[in-house]
């Protein structure tokens, strides 16, 4: 798993302070995971609303990787949606208010997270986990599972190669994977190329 935060941990002890898809202000922690190693930064752009390529050129992340079993997590894509109370197009909406229900309703049922479509970086998903988590030395085996998930600082400070922001979905723009499943065809993720330019 991925993550991108500029702090001392990649991973959150406290209640969440403001709103997030999977969140409102106050509930418990909420730590949010990329599947794919892009993922993270395309949800910085996202949520930053960097488009241009001068923006993307100024962005300086920490990134980090943690190692996480996937199996407790509940998997909610495009064709479950609808047995847990959402549309397809609420799982990606720019409106968060459907996926925050959806979390409060899951937590409230003793789910420990989910696996969703992200919304930033179509054709690829996300990782939403419930509750308090503390990072433990990446090769270190948990004391509590539960609790403690091993990670790892990745780059510090990291920047993205030119070529994600062309695959970054930002808001306002359709969703290229669920425009594809309502329309009865798959979705494939394609790796961006390596065109990679480092500034002075």
């Amino acid at each position: 798993m991925y993550r991108a935060a500029s702090f001392g941990s990649p991973l959150r002890v406290e209640a969440s302070r403001s709103a997030n898809r999977f969140n409102r202000p106050g509930d418990a922690p909420t730590q949010y995971l990329a599947l794919h190693p892009l993922g993270p930064l395309a949800e910085m752009l996202r949520a930053e609303d960097l488009q241009t390529i001068d923006d993307l050129r100024e962005l300086r992340v920490r990134t980090w990787a943690l190692r996480v079993d996937v199996e407790p997590f509940v998997e909610i894509d495009f064709a479950a949606a609808g047995s847990f109370g959402i549309t397809p197009d609420e799982l990606v909406s720019d409106d968060h208010a459907a996926c925050q229900t959806l979390a409060s309703t899951q937590r409230r049922a003793g789910v420990q997270g989910l696996i969703v479509p992200s919304a930033a970086l179509p054709g690829t998903r996300n990782l939403v986990i419930f509750g308090e988590r503390i990072a433990a030395g990446y090769l270190d085996h948990p004391v509590d599972p539960l609790l403690d998930v091993p990670a790892s600082m990745t780059a510090d400070p990291a920047q993205s190669r030119d070529s994600l922001l062309e695959l970054v979905r930002f808001r306002g723009k359709q969703h290229p994977a669920l425009l594809a499943w309502l329309s009865g065809h798959s979705f494939k993720f394609a790796e961006p190329d390596g065109s990679f330019q480092v500034t002075g």
